[in-house]
């Protein structure tokens, strides 16, 4: 007797769910060198991992050695208790293209502009340079590409190259070295898991313009440290209060000068503050931190700034925050607390924890609405719709409230929607959005859902206690 398979009237199908993707953890940073290790280009090329338990051997297996700034660094970096689980070492190559010129008499013939030539040299290589301008076909102007500018190259005259549309084409380099600037960049091309990064070859010009560039990135802090006698004098257009006066908000700038002796490694003092910042960044119930007195714990293998007058204090972190310029220092009080102050970054009243916080609930928001896109069939454009983008909102922001980073209280700041000023918001905070009966047709039609609106209290953080004692006698 045949029997007849079940599926004829109940057919199932069991499907296996891709994992949802997790945010980046914001939790490793980054220290770039000019030790000729790593290699620019190539196997494993710019950027390499180290973990907490193993960095000290596998640097050195790499071929860093004990004096290496990378390795002074990011001892630094993981000789903090708590230690982060992980960091990176990134190269700047001092043997890059830097500038090139047509060769006198050999600009070749046939080109046009954005033609890309690769150089030769002995002993080097990947190194690329764009045709900017040319007369007649003629080359008369070539820039480097960043990331392309290559490995292994010396200052020279009538190089040959290849490619593009014409012949002939040889080139003088006339500089050679990434800057610090280029050798970051670079990395984060290679790499979009490091958060906070420092260079150990940065001087005050590099701090700024490393300063312009991150201002511009989403999840990445710049930190640098200073010890110029004009940040100690407050002298006009120094490096704090330029980089203040371009509201650089994500820039940490540590002041430490104390050199030699016991204390020679100053000079890599932010390579500590990361460390302590990374490890305590857990994202776990309760652990919003803030980085004035370094989030509870103490910095390890730093020293503070000895016999600093009150004056030169204030031309280095400001009298408050609004007026700068926000230097940060380590300095001990009553001969028992070294305190790492004031936990500023280089702009108008922002903490290091509130660029933190919020840079860790974008990315939240961001990776919580693309789960949802790539797990449904689709988002259908109604009301209904939209509210399950609004639940993946309030998901992203129940983990910020869970960490501290949001708190309960009364929204005092502009009207949205519905939401007026004297509201409590219990949660600390409110997720909303128009109705789609608001949107015009041509948004329907182009798929666009209602903007979303998000109102947060943060938790924010004490730095400074006033208490009054009453006496009766």
């Amino acid at each position: 007797m045949s029997s007849l398979p079940l599926s004829i009237i109940a057919d199932v199908t069991v499907i296996t769910a891709s994992p949802q993707v997790s945010s980046p953890t914001f939790n490793a940073g980054l220290v770039v060198g000019s030790s000729p290790v790593i290699p620019s280009y190539g196997t494993n090329p710019r950027i390499r991992k180290y973990l907490t338990s193993t960095y000290s051997t596998q640097m050195l297996t790499d071929g860093f050695t004990l004096t290496s700034p990378e390795y002074i660094a990011m001892g630094l970096y993981f000789s903090q208790s708590p230690s982060p689980q992980s960091g990176y070492v990134g190269r700047q190559d001092l043997t890059a293209i830097q500038t090139a010129i047509p060769h006198t008499g050999n600009a070749g013939t046939g080109y046009v502009v954005g033609d890309i030539v690769t150089v030769t040299q002995t002993g080097a290589s990947f190194g690329q340079l764009r045709v900017a301008s040319v007369t007649a076909g003629a080359v008369t102007g070539l820039t480097t590409i960043s990331g392309q500018q290559g490995t292994g190259y010396a200052v020279a005259t009538a190089l040959v190259t290849t490619g593009g549309s014409g012949t002939g084409l040889e080139v003088d380099i006339t500089a050679i070295g990434e800057t610090p600037l280029q050798a970051v960049q670079a990395c984060r091309t290679a790499n979009s898991q490091w958060y906070p990064c420092m260079v150990t070859t940065a001087v005050d010009a590099d701090h700024i313009a490393i300063s312009a560039w991150a201002l511009t990135q989403v999840g990445t802090l710049y930190f640098g440290t200073t010890g110029e006698a004009a940040v100690l004098n407050g002298t006009a257009g120094n490096v704090l209060l330029t980089l203040f006066g371009a509201s650089s908000k994500r820039t940490w700038m540590q002041y430490a000068t104390t050199q030699g002796g016991l204390t020679p490694n100053q000079i890599y003092f932010v390579a500590a503050v990361m460390g302590q910042a990374m490890a305590s960044n857990t994202q776990l119930a309760n652990s919003s931190f803030t980085e004035k007195f370094s989030g509870g714990v103490p910095l390890v293998n730093v020293y503070t700034e000895p016999n600093l007058t009150i004056t030169q204090i204030s031309n280095i972190e400001g009298a408050i925050p609004s007026q700068g310029p926000n230097g940060n220092l380590f300095l001990n009080y009553a001969n028992y607390f070294n305190v790492l102050e004031q936990g500023t970054m280089m702009a108008n009243e922002v903490f290091f924890d509130q660029i933190l916080g919020l840079d860790v609930l974008a990315s939240n928001i961001q990776y919580n609405i693309m789960n949802l896109l790539v797990s449904v069939p689709k988002i259908p454009q109604t009301d209904a719709g939209q509210q399950l983008l609004i639940q993946a909102v309030e998901q992203a922001l129940a983990q910020s409230a869970s960490t501290g980073f949001i708190a309960t209280g009364v929204w005092e700041g502009q009207t949205i929607l519905n939401l007026t000023p004297g509201t409590n918001l219990p949660n600390g905070y409110l997720v909303q959005s128009p109705l789609y009966k608001t949107l015009t047709q041509a948004q329907i039609a182009s798929r666009t859902a209602p903007p979303i609106y998000v109102a947060l209290i943060e938790a924010g953080a004490v730095h400074f206690v006033t208490v009054e004692v009453l006496v009766q006698i």
